[in-house]
């Protein structure tokens, strides 16, 4: 009897296990199948996040776009350039439109945005089909540009400032694949009060002529040979000379348009900096970090100096300051090799310099390495008292110069380049040097405690 009770009570044990394995196959199985929804759910609120800040942030720059380009018509006597330019206003309006409509908010707290923004699009295709005619715009025209631009403005300026809080927050619209009611509703409410708001904000900042300018695909300013991650280092050590190679970390390779050694560093005041030098040549191709909160203890002359020596220590061609702006405690500098006493625009190297420790937080030579090949420049033709003549009614010249200015699709010109102010705003417009056509107007956007340098 006993040996019978044994294997009874096996045979019950052998289920059991048989049991407990299946169950807990199944726990398996299910933890794996909720851990796989809730990893899609997450990707799916990934994937929504980013779908919603792309149009966001698109939303803003074509506003941006827009209200800069009305500035330039208004401050254009000239009909072939105004219909370029309300060409690109109706383009940048049309697709402010199209990122309206893909925002997570109901529509029926922006009818009055999208509205507006419609009838820009609408209002400036009708001007563009006049002038295609052969006609002018009459004075009532342009007055209803001017309306447009101070309406335009106002919603910049308020995109602007929501753009800076929505960073700086860290706002989300999902979590978990779900949204977010209470950022949610903030997002919304802030959006549909954008056209409304009285509120002063400061202005956006604009970086200098050219400034984002890569005009050719191809890398022409890069050398060949192969530099080493050690070799990288000692270039980093030329902007940072307190860096040693314990605090100067290598994280890996970017393989874009441009491969690059990547490096973090710190610095001995706690700034972390983000560096790429590129693996051809060796060179640094940006710098991004944060400044000190101290105060200013370097002045704009102190840091220009500074930059500019680091800059011809890094290439082989002399570069000048061409424009500057200090906002807060921080300078922007744009500088660019000078020939023969022509700015060479498309090979521009940016920086960012805190002037509490003189430190550069940000660099960007893209543009340099992409576009710089040796030129042979041609003379200018246009008689310069002509040009001259060719700056519109109500504009002061303040100062000119010849330049090679970057245009549409690759090209670049010779032109006169003109700082003018008029109603106390500067412009900067570009007359071609050989023919004389006006080839392009910017407008400065200036900060409350901005400088510029010519």
């Amino acid at each position: 009897m006993s040996k019978v009770r044994v294997v009874k009570r096996n045979r019950a044990n052998f289920w059991l296990v048989v049991a407990l394995c299946v169950v807990g196959v199944l726990l398996i199985a299910t933890t794996t199948l909720w851990l796989a929804n809730s990893a899609r759910a997450n990707s799916n609120g990934n994937a929504m996040e980013n779908v919603y800040q792309r149009n966001f942030y698109d939303l803003v720059d074509n506003v941006n776009n827009a209200e800069i380009k009305l500035s330039k018509v208004l401050a254009s006597d000239y009909d072939s350039y105004c219909k370029k330019m309300l060409k690109e206003i109706s383009k940048n309006a049309n697709s402010a439109s199209y990122n309206l409509s893909n925002l997570p908010v109901s529509l029926d707290g922006l009818d009055e945005t999208k509205h507006f923004i419609n009838q820009v699009s609408g209002y400036t295709d009708s001007l563009l089909e006049k002038l295609d005619k052969g006609k002018e715009l009459t004075m009532a025209e342009k007055d209803t540009l001017a309306d447009i631009y101070n309406s335009m403005s106002i919603l910049k300026e308020n995109l602007s400032k929501f753009s800076d809080e929505y960073m700086s927050k860290g706002y989300k619209i999902f979590k978990n694949g779900n949204l977010i009611k209470a950022d949610y509703n903030k997002f919304t409410k802030v959006i549909q009060g954008i056209k409304s708001s009285d509120v002063e904000y400061p202005t956006m900042i604009y970086d200098g002529p050219f400034s984002d300018g890569q005009y050719n695909k191809e890398i022409k300013g890069l050398p060949q040979e192969i530099v080493s991650i050690m070799d990288a280092k000692e270039v980093i050590k030329q902007f940072y000379p307190e860096l040693t190679g314990n605090n100067i970390k290598y994280i890996g390779e970017t393989n874009g348009k441009f491969v690059t050694f990547d490096f973090t560093a710190k610095l001995s005041n706690g700034t972390e900096l983000y560096i790429q030098v590129t693996k051809n040549g060796g060179k640094v191709l940006t710098i991004s970090g944060f400044g000190d909160s101290g105060e200013k203890q370097f002045s704009l002359t102190d840091v220009i100096t500074k930059v500019k020596g680091i800059i011809n220590k890094q290439v082989e061609i002399v570069f000048d300051c061409v424009w500057s702006d200090i906002v807060s405690n921080d300078a922007y500098l744009n500088f660019a090799p000078v020939q023969a006493g022509v700015v060479l625009y498309p090979d521009l190297i940016k920086a960012k310099v805190d002037l509490a420790s003189g430190n550069i937080i940000g660099y960007s030579a893209s543009a340099y390495y992409t576009n710089h090949t040796p030129r042979v420049l041609q003379s200018a033709t246009y008689d310069k008292s002509l040009a001259d003549a060719k700056i519109p009614t109500g504009f002061e010249i303040e100062a000119s110069r010849l330049c090679i200015a970057p245009l549409d699709y690759g090209t670049e010109k010779l032109c006169y380049e003109y700082k003018c102010t008029k109603d106390d705003e500067t412009y900067y417009i570009y007359i071609n040097a050989q023919d004389g056509i006006t080839e392009n107007i910017l407008k400065v956007i200036e900060t409350n405690d901005g400088s510029k340098l010519m």
